[in-house]
């Protein structure tokens, strides 16, 4: 019997976690920008979790926490199970765990070395093998395995010889050649052709499947987050507004934010001429701006179902069937719903339902 996704060992995971910069808003003035602001994230050996939302809503900066470049301001991190700052004094033995694969595939390699080398390197500092032959061949193996064959024709070539997709399938291989229990991947098609995103995106299904390794796909892209992933979370302004089963989420969103990712996904229905009208936007476009307090849900003063109450207040995380969480008011309307204490909201006693309580709330 296939295990369920809570019997599964935890491999990544934040509580409360917050990671805040210093910066200057467009006056000049000096503000407290809040990348990361208060988020609960779990990953389990063995599966894949997509990270979605647009530029600028904190996803890059939590695989950055991740990959040990941005330290955490408050919260708490562990990596199997360890606090973050215990499992990171040992770097060299951390990053054998935990890999971060680039979203710029010719940036992320220096041009002027072959792939051997690039590659190879790797594999001599964290597995200590010598000799050229026996570093040539495990270099060999490792591009055989991200499908760059016959290998013998890549180890020898500059990345300015290959196209963007082999490029990424070289970052792809470099990652695994510390056999790493963690891919952090940060938007790796992004900068591809539309015809060898796919290529790219079963490459990762099938190490995981073969190899049981753990991803992290970041994206902006909530289909190929569809196409990939077992669970889904958005994000938005610095936390994560909803998240659940992949199927779930998509095919039934309750935070319109999710719903706004989900219509903005290319629609052959919506070609011009077809006769379907346009997706409806939000009143505004204007992102959240991460450097003021927000009270409330932070996504109000663009969400088309906004109401007063969504600025009032704290927005609960409530609790839906399938283990699915969402942090809006509209969840209070499903059925079985708990709130963020686990406790259902008291609707049927007269006189007591979730808005008088929230009224009664100090």
């Amino acid at each position: 019997m296939p295990e369920t996704t809570a019997e599964r060992e935890v491999v990544l995971q934040t509580r409360s976690l917050e990671v805040h910069f210093d910066g200057q808003n467009h006056a000049g003035k000096k503000v407290r920008i809040r990348a990361v602001d208060g988020v609960d994230f779990t990953l389990h050996r063995g599966e894949i979790v997509a990270l979605v939302g647009e530029s600028g809503c904190g996803k890059t900066t939590m695989a950055r926490v991740f990959s040990l470049i941005h330290a955490p301001t408050a919260g708490a991190v562990t990596v199997a199970g360890r606090p973050l700052k215990v499992a990171a004094r040992n770097e060299r033995r951390y990053y054998r765990q935990v890999q971060l694969i680039y979203q710029d595939p010719f940036a992320s390699m220096n041009s002027l070395k072959k792939i051997r080398h690039i590659v190879g390197r790797v594999v001599s500092i964290h597995h200590r093998i010598r000799g050229r032959r026996a570093v040539r061949e495990r270099v060999e193996e490792l591009l055989a395995r991200v499908n760059l064959t016959p290998a013998a024709t890549f180890v020898d070539r500059h990345p300015t010889d290959l196209s963007g997709g082999q490029r990424q399938r070289v970052a792809i291989a470099r990652a695994l050649a510390v056999e790493p229990d963690v891919i952090l991947a940060d938007e790796p098609t992004s900068m591809l052709d539309a015809s060898i995103r796919l290529e790219v995106l079963n490459l990762l299904a099938d190490l995981r499947q073969r190899d049981g390794l753990s991803v992290l796909y970041i994206t902006h892209d909530i289909a190929s987050a569809r196409y990939l992933s077992d669970r889904i979370d958005v994000m938005y302004g610095g936390r994560i507004i909803e998240s659940g089963p992949t199927e779930q989420v998509v095919t039934d969103p309750v935070h319109p934010y999710t719903q706004l990712l989900i219509d903005s996904a290319p629609d052959p229905a919506h070609f011009k001429g077809s006769g379907h009208s346009a997706v409806q936007s939000s009143s505004t476009n204007a992102p959240v701006d991460n450097s003021v307090e927000v009270v409330g849900c932070r996504f109000a003063n663009r969400c088309p179902a906004a109401q007063e109450r969504c600025t009032s207040g704290p927005i609960p995380e409530f609790r839906l069937p399938g283990g699915r969480r969402v942090s809006c008011v509209l969840a209070e309307d499903r059925e079985q719903v708990t709130s963020d204490d686990g406790t259902p909201p008291p609707r049927d006693v007269p006189g007591n339902d979730a808005d008088t309580a929230k009224e009664e709330t100090p």
